[in-house]
């Protein structure tokens, strides 16, 4: 073997060394070259917006395109990698990047020409404008562009179909201090995103206009719902707070917690009668603090059903009972996991002296942001007189921070917006009819939904144990049979809280559990419940009451055996609508013995089996 390699012969060397300078080094090399000058041609691109110079930003974007055609152009020299086992779905990532970039830009040359001649009118006039105002500015340029969403839904298409089936989970989440798969998830996301919003969201982005204050001042009321404490539609109501829009403009105007509004409402049924007598499962689960049942339905436990424009209209019913009608035009509800989140973008902010951040909290070994809103929904609790109502500040600041992004993090900023709507972490109850339908169609209005085949919700209420949410996980597993009989199914919900009692605000779960399946069904046997399982009819659902706790470090199973009236007909279908506010948690789906799905439950979905 040694004589192969013989000095004398040196053209044994050269030509593999020349085959590998031809094949790898040199199209590398270009395609680091290109890199870079693309990455050149961004920066000034984002630079051009910044200066409002509407000239410039469309050279700019002529520019960044044709960079971005170079590195696909020196992609291709690099083709015969996508043949190579492991290497080539990288090849084949950086191809479908390179791809979605160029028609993306290729779409927006496309609206800036047809803009142009509205330039002045939507404010570019060569000097930065300030956070406030770029909403105002994205408004009227969203209102001028919609006509032109047609010419560009071919590049968006394609583009959106150049990333889908990229796998961003093989990449490290760090290489040399980037977060590179969280950024790679953010592209993918965005590309993908920006063609859904021209097609399925198009109903939304029409009103958005009219939501934001473009023709006239909204205002909305938001409440903050704590997913530590879980309720039916996302957690126990904390706090409050009215956002005044208008023209794109968003301020604060009052703040407070619920005990307050709570207070204001009983105070005001002293003097009239007022129809509050509670639910049932309030009564039974949720006593007062001396122990003794509940007599009065409040504000803070109004959010009982599923359905969350159900709990918000009754939200509403109460409200109207302090008489000053309805002062605002739609609910917005939201959980920590937004303010966490949109914090992870802003960077820190302080509130009344006390800082929000992303960073992890020794004290909680959380996320800093959680551990002061939980340390607040503890004070707001105890009544404490000098609690600070700290919501309207928070939102107010975390709100200016997000529209003054840079333009670098508007793709991160709109993505996780969208990905927290998705996973039912904010929710939307307007009063204008077309937006509330466009944004169902969004599904991100919280309905429980009709389903022309088999169907599953879980539906968890921590009555009265305390933030134990924190730390109970649960896995579900469902086990589906057919015969000439029908559809029989096994339920099994495993319920775990392994953190020892004295870990912050670790407590008891009381958990009031209800079970959505298709309307009709028969519950044949159940294990695992405190109380005996109730069947009830709900939201043309029927329905499985069940109660359990779970203490620290233990477990609880629950177990459903039921009959489905759906006949599938060959082909099983399956809807699973996930509880807002509630964590991710995973689901196991076995039909006639064999696994078929193994997941994560991060928002709603629908699955359909052959026989």
């Amino acid at each position: 073997m040694l004589k192969n390699l013989n000095p004398k012969n040196p053209m044994r060397l050269l030509v593999p060394l020349a085959l590998f300078g031809l094949l790898v080094v040199l199209p590398l090399g270009n395609v680091y070259l290109r890199t870079k000058d693309l990455s050149r041609h961004a920066k000034l691109l984002s630079s051009a917006y910044k200066s409002q110079n509407f000239d410039l930003i469309k050279q700019e974007v002529i520019a960044t395109k044709m960079s971005m055609s170079s590195v696909d152009s020196s992609l291709k020299f690099l083709i015969w990698l996508n043949l190579v086992p492991f290497v080539g779905g990288y090849y084949r990532d950086a191809s479908g990047l390179s791809e979605a970039g160029f028609k993306s830009l290729n779409a927006v040359s496309t609206i800036l020409e047809s803009l142009e001649p509205s330039k002045v009118e939507l404010g570019f006039t060569g000097q930065q404008i300030a956070g406030q105002d770029r909403i105002t500015q994205a408004l009227k340029i969203l209102d001028k562009s919609l006509p032109y969403i047609p010419k560009i839904e071919g590049d968006l298409k394609q583009a959106a179909l150049a990333v889908e089936k990229m796998d961003v989970n093989k990449y490290p989440e760090n290489f040399r201090g980037f977060a590179l798969r969280g950024n790679i998830k953010t592209s993918k996301n965005f590309i993908i995103g920006s063609y859904q919003a021209i097609t399925k969201s198009k109903p939304a982005l029409e009103v958005i206009p009219t939501l934001l204050g473009q023709s006239g001042e909204k205002t909305y009321l938001l409440l903050f719902q704590n997913d530590k404490e879980i309720r039916a539609t996302g957690g126990f109501i904390t706090a409050y707070a009215f956002l005044k829009i208008d023209k794109g403009t968003i301020t604060t105007t009052q703040s407070d917690d619920i005990y307050h509004l709570d207070e204001k409402l009983l105070s005001t049924c002293k003097s009239k009668i007022c129809p509050l007598t509670p639910p049932a499962p309030i009564v039974k689960y949720l006593p007062e603090v001396s122990g003794k049942p509940r007599s009065a339905w409040s504000m803070r436990d109004s959010n009982i059903s599923p359905d969350v424009p159900t709990s918000a209209k009754e939200f509403e019913r109460m409200y109207q009972l302090l008489g000053e009608g309805l002062p605002f035009d739609g609910i917005i509800f939201i959980d920590s996991q937004v303010v966490e989140q949109l914090i992870e973008v802003t960077g820190p902010i302080d509130v009344y002296g006390v800082p929000y951040s992303a960073n992890n909290d020794h004290r909680c070994n959380c996320p800093n942001v959680i551990f002061e809103l939980e340390n607040y929904a503890e004070v707001v609790a105890k009544g404490e007189k000098d609690r600070k109502a700290i919501l309207g500040v928070l939102m107010s600041q975390l709100l200016t921070k997000s529209v003054g992004v840079d333009v670098e993090k508007v793709p991160q900023f709109i993505t996780t917006i969208v990905n927290l709507a998705n996973g039912k972490h904010v929710l939307f109850y307007l009063h204008d009819e077309k937006a509330q339908s466009a944004f169902s169609t969004l599904n991100w209005i919280g309905q429980i939904k009709d389903y022309d085949g088999d169907y599953l919700h879980i539906n968890d209420s921590n009555f009265a144990g305390g933030k134990s949410n924190l730390y109970v996980d649960q896995v579900v597993t469902q086990e589906v049979s057919y015969d000439k009989d029908g559809i029989k199914k096994k339920l099994t919900i495993d319920y775990k809280n392994p953190e020892p009692f004295n870990t912050w605000l670790n407590g008891i779960n009381r958990d009031y559990i209800r079970i959505y399946v298709p309307r009709g069904s028969k519950l044949i046997s159940s294990k695992g419940s405190e109380d005996q399982v109730n069947t009830i009819e709900d939201l043309d659902k029927t329905v499985f009451e069940a109660f359990i706790t779970v203490r620290p470090q233990n477990s609880r199973k629950l177990e459903f055996e039921y009959a489905v009236p759906y006949d599938p007909k060959g082909e099983y279908k399956l809807m699973i609508q996930k509880q807002p506010g509630a964590k991710d948690f995973k689901y196991k789906i076995k039909l006639n013995g064999k696994q078929m799905e193994d997941f994560v439950l991060d928002s709603d979905k629908q699955f359909s089996f052959n026989w």
